[in-house]
């Protein structure tokens, strides 16, 4: 049974990687009522952590006009922080489309980048006036069920666009392997790793070694996770943010939990 600071916690992580859930679905895998989930959200989102929707709630993006508070206890907004230092104004960016991405563009606020993406709905959200970033949407066919274009148009677009830098948000990762859900995105992954420059992967600690059928191998990388990495990483060149505990957050949690 999970107490209420580790479902909060859970139920941001899950945000994180989805961008939006149903309370429904999160009762029944939390072991809860439907009342215990809205409560927690209705609680998330008084603290600006979430958005409440007919059904569930979605994730918000944290823009860098947040209040410091805020955005520290955030681990995405922390590792968006540490890469920004490792990109140049002007960068060439492809990026998976992911709620990661979203932060990484509001931690660039400063810093104009040109992002390629083959997802239109991340071209949207990359699109605002209050972003300074130029977007390539690589275009194609569209996938009905994981929304991304392919094709070979889309591709040569990828290659023509020459990245600098992949950033790439694996559901799964051991050394030398990440790991999708689905074959597109496995196979974009590995078509944007060849043509980088650089090859950035952002995998929570909780990630790592997580079983799944679509697998792309990889290329030299740098890996953005929390501090308590497996010795098996250590090879792997890391840049870390601390590892948040559930006990973590009991003790250095300002909020009303």
């Amino acid at each position: 049974m999970y107490m209420a600071h580790e479902r909060k916690q859970y139920i941001l992580h899950l945000l994180e990687q989805r961008g939006r859930i149903r309370s429904a679905e999160l009762a029944h895998e939390l072991g809860v009522t439907d009342e215990t989930i809205r409560t927690d959200l209705v609680s998330l989102q008084k603290k600006g952590l979430l958005r409440r929707v007919h059904g569930g709630a979605e994730f918000i993006v944290p823009e860098p006009q947040n209040s410091q508070a805020e955005l520290s206890r955030r681990a995405d907004v922390q590792l968006a922080r540490l890469m920004v230092t490792a990109i140049p104004p002007g960068a060439v960016i492809y990026a998976e489309a992911c709620a990661f991405t979203r932060v990484l563009a509001a931690q660039l606020s400063d810093t104009p980048c040109t992002f390629v993406t083959n997802s239109p709905q991340l071209a949207l959200h990359l699109s605002p006036q209050a972003l300074p970033h130029s977007v390539i949407c690589t275009g194609g066919k569209l996938d009905k069920e994981s929304k991304l274009f392919y094709g070979k148009e889309a591709e040569q677009t990828l290659r023509d666009s020459q990245p600098h830098f992949c950033i790439l948000r694996p559901a799964a990762l051991s050394p030398t392997q990440a790991g999708y859900i689905s074959a597109l995105p496995a196979h974009w992954a590995a078509l944007a790793a060849a043509c980088a420059r650089e090859c950035f992967i952002i995998c929570p600690s909780e990630h790592l070694y997580r079983p799944l059928q679509h697998t792309v191998a990889l290329p030299q990388y740098t890996l953005f996770t929390e501090d308590n990495l497996p010795p098996s990483f250590a090879s792997i060149p890391a840049r870390t943010v601390p590892y948040i505990s559930a006990e973590q957050l009991i003790k250095t949690d300002k909020f009303d939990y």
